[in-house]
């Protein structure tokens, strides 16, 4: 019986090679899984960066409210996908204080640029200029967040 219980203890206490992490770097590794999340996640804001863009292409054309409502639901989607989703990306800008800062300043900016583009829709003489300057601002606001 003793036997036994050694045979089944050893399988536990074998830690597979690859898994092994050098002691003292000071480095944190993910696992396999977390990078599957990573390249996940890049997918999706990649998917979503498009829609937005597709959809930034459909106010410019047309220059209807509704379609500005859709576009803030994709900014929001991105932004909780990107701030509140990503181990990654608070692990590289969250835990210096400049890293927080700038991208707080980027969402605050992004917010405003989506009233001003908002705004400008429901005005009464739509400026089609000042509405492309607004989609093609909150596009290079987004694109900074993640690079």
């Amino acid at each position: 019986m003793d036997h036994m219980k050694v045979n089944q203890a050893q399988p536990i206490s074998q830690v597979p090679e690859t898994a092994k992490v050098p002691e003292g770097d000071g480095s944190f590794k993910f696992t396999l899984a977390s990078a599957i999340t990573d390249a996940d996640l890049q997918a999706k804001v990649d998917s979503l960066l498009n829609d937005i863009t597709a959809q930034g292409n459909r106010i410019a054309e047309h220059m209807d409210i509704r379609d500005m409502k859709k576009y803030r639901g994709l900014v929001k989607d991105f932004l909780n996908e990107v701030v509140y989703r990503s181990h990654k990306f608070s692990r590289e800008n969250f835990l210096d204080r400049k890293g927080r800062h700038r991208v707080y300043g980027i969402i605050k900016l992004v917010d405003a640029n989506l009233d001003e583009l908002a705004s400008a829709l429901v005005a009464d003489e739509k400026d089609h200029l000042s509405i492309l300057a607004k989609i093609g601002e909150i596009r290079g606001l987004l694109l900074d967040i993640i690079t």
